[in-house]
């Protein structure tokens, strides 16, 4: 279109109706172009963006240690398998388990050995044959090989051998020098620290195992932001559909990077997701208003205030808006809109200038 041309349609609008309506008809919206959006409305206006790494909550990893030193004769698992409870992730060959072992065997056999005695004591007492002391002091035996045997007992676990491999050398009465390391929860397997062969000291870590149920986002966010986050603020992760709440915000700034902790917990499913990975968020205020999100280009600015162009009957309105906040491509209204309006997004500078009068002497 001619500057001509432009300057003509211009003229033809009808700026001088009352207050902000400039007067279009539809010939004249054709030739500038125009095109209209209804704003969407939004539950929550958008703060800002910033990075984040998803992590576990801490009683939700545990490090899986050597109880014993040893050899590391076979690992089970790798990286990122799901595990149950008590599932054996390594076998450790460790010699100071045999004595460990023959303590609780030896245990065991005092202990059958003090039971007959009070089975059969307390029959002969029951019959009359022996005296009530004489039962006592086999009382008093039986009990004492009783602690021993949990004492020994409690040695053997503190030592890394589990309840099951416990109770199974006790029935088959075998000294074996390999233990099973097995997992504390339902989880997956985050590391694995071992190889086959390797040597390891007592207390070494062997793996990484964390619950996936629940995960939480840890926001690196600018310090000259901080005043503007609430608790209970949203959190979008963006490319996922994943979406978490706020629920900690850090009281100390990093000095290297100038930002602040906070923190948020995922809500719903987090297949999407993992512990450790990096990921962009966009951080909103939960509104009581009813925001309206636009394209930018419907945005204008005239004498230091905020208008948007509403389509009224016979052409448009210009209409003053509140907005809430601005991105790349949209800008939030927090009030000026409702719903139902439809907004001028493309032959926005048309408008304004037949608003303004810009052009309407040439």
């Amino acid at each position: 279109m001619s500057m001509l041309l432009f300057a003509g349609v211009l003229n033809s609008i009808s700026a001088l109706a009352l207050e902000n309506l400039i007067k279009i008809n539809a010939e004249q919206e054709q030739h500038i172009g125009i095109r209209t959006f209804k704003p969407e409305a939004i539950s929550s206006i958008p703060l800002a963006r910033a990075p984040a790494r998803v992590t576990l909550p801490p009683q939700n990893e545990y490090i899986v240690s050597a109880a014993q030193a040893g050899l590391i004769n076979r690992v089970d698992v790798a990286m990122g398998m799901k595990i149950a409870k008590a599932q054996v992730l390594a076998e450790i060959q460790s010699p100071s388990l045999l004595g460990l072992q023959r303590d609780v065997l030896d245990a065991v056999t005092g202990f059958n050995l003090a039971q007959a005695k009070l089975n059969r004591d307390s029959t002969l007492l029951e019959e009359g044959i022996i005296a009530r002391m004489r039962y006592q002091e086999t009382r008093s035996d039986y009990e004492r090989y009783a602690t021993a045997l949990k004492e020994t007992e409690q040695v053997l676990q503190a030592a890394g051998v589990s309840d099951i491999d416990i109770q199974t050398i006790k029935q088959t009465r075998k000294l074996n020098s390999f233990m099973n390391v097995r997992s504390p929860i339902d989880g997956v397997v985050l590391e694995r620290m071992v190889t086959a062969g390797q040597r390891v000291d007592v207390l070494a870590p062997l793996f990484r195992i964390g619950r996936l149920d629940e995960l939480w986002l840890e926001i690196d966010m600018p310090q000259e932001r901080m005043n503007e986050v609430r608790m209970g603020d949203y959190v979008h992760i963006e490319n996922t559909t994943s979406v978490a709440r706020i629920t900690q915000i850090g009281q100390s700034v990093n000095p290297g990077s100038q930002s602040a902790l906070v923190r948020g917990i995922i809500e719903g499913k987090t297949q999407s997701i993992r512990p450790g990975q990096n990921v962009n968020v966009q951080i909103s205020h939960a509104s009581t208003d009813r925001p309206f999100s636009l394209p930018i280009a419907a945005l204008i600015y005239q004498e230091g205030k905020s208008y948007v162009f509403v389509r009224a009957p016979g052409g448009f309105a210009a209409r003053q808006v509140a907005v809430a906040s601005t991105e790349e491509r949209n800008v939030v209204i927090h009030e000026g809109l409702k719903v139902g309006d439809q907004v001028a997004v493309q032959g926005v500078a048309a408008i304004k200038a037949a608003w303004t009068g810009i052009g309407g002497d040439e």
